[in-house]
């Protein structure tokens, strides 16, 4: 049988060998040639528009998670409360900044969401949809970012006041004043960064639990509206390797005399007990926490029903 191609060239030649080859004797060998292409592609055509059930279950199950994550943090609202200035309203950012999974402790999907006001990071909320125990459940994970007291309503009603900040910066020893290039910050964060170790579920002398990581990349960057230099990032520590656990933030801040230099400040995001060392002397701790706990002043966590698998 000749090729698709074949004929196609034998109907170009006949139609310059007689000119006054009908239009109708022209649509017929199209129509001819449409059938021999449905003939010979048929099969690879059907093959290819085949439907795979499971990537197609996935991605409706991916649809919904998105949905509904998107529609709770959306639906979250934060205000600042400053005595001198009165209630601030934040701004989330338009998209997740992380997206992950972590099957060492059954969660399918989850996504990380950021508030900001005047470029600097307010909050961090994670929405993680979790099968602890088999069930189905959504975990929601609130963590302060601001110097200052916050004020949330979330959609199911629930609310909550910060009592403290939720970050206490403090500043580098033997660290370079932040660079005036852009590169030259950026490489100066990692290298700021590289100097802190973490370890989680650690007893009451710091010992046992499990060495965290970073995570590749910064769950979040800022700059100097201004300058438009790098002025912070912040970075994941985990011990799953995809779900930030604490949070690491480095900043270029002025000090009293306003002079630039690089300080530092962790929020937790998780419940088990945390110890963070910097060049090996340990700078910030914080206890093992259960849902009743007290002692949530400027983070906390809760557990939803979810309706769907």
């Amino acid at each position: 049988m000749p090729s698709i191609i074949q004929f196609k060239q034998n109907v170009l030649v006949s139609q310059k060998a007689n000119p006054a080859m009908s239009v109708s004797t022209n649509r017929a060998l199209c129509a001819v040639g449409f059938l021999l292409a449905t003939i010979v592609l048929g099969p690879h055509i059907a093959a290819d528009d085949e439907v795979d059930p499971h990537k197609q279950a996935a991605q409706e199950r991916k649809n919904r998670y998105t949905k509904w994550m998107r529609e709770y943090a959306e639906g979250t609202k934060i205000v600042v409360t400053k005595r001198a200035t009165g209630e601030q309203q934040v701004e989330l950012v338009a998209n997740p900044v992380f997206r992950y999974s972590d099957e060492e402790r059954f969660i399918p999907d989850a996504t990380l969401w950021v508030w900001t006001r005047s470029s600097r990071p307010v909050a961090f909320q994670k929405v993680e949809g979790n099968n602890h125990g088999g069930g189905q459940m959504w975990t929601i994970c609130f963590a302060s970012l601001s110097e200052n007291l916050l004020s949330v309503k979330w959609p199911v009603g629930r609310e909550f006041q910060t009592r403290t900040p939720g970050v206490r910066f403090a500043p580098f020893s033997n660290s370079d004043a932040p660079a005036d290039k852009v590169r030259a910050r950026t490489l100066q964060i990692k290298a700021l960064k590289d100097r802190f170790t973490g370890r989680l579920n650690v007893n009451a002398e710091g010992n046992g639990g499990a060495e965290t990581r970073f995570m590749v990349k910064p769950l979040f960057e800022y700059a100097d509206p201004d300058t438009k230099l790098p002025l912070g990032a912040i970075f994941g520590m985990t011990s799953t390797g995809t779900n930030p656990d604490l949070l690491l933030l480095i900043e270029a801040r002025r000090d009293a005399e306003g002079k630039l230099r690089w300080e530092y400040a962790h929020a937790r995001m998780t419940s088990a007990s945390i110890r963070v060392r910097l060049d090996d002397v340990e700078v910030w701790s914080q206890p093992n926490m259960s849902p009743s706990s007290p002692g949530f002043e400027n983070w906390l966590y809760y557990f939803m029903d979810r309706d769907f698998p």
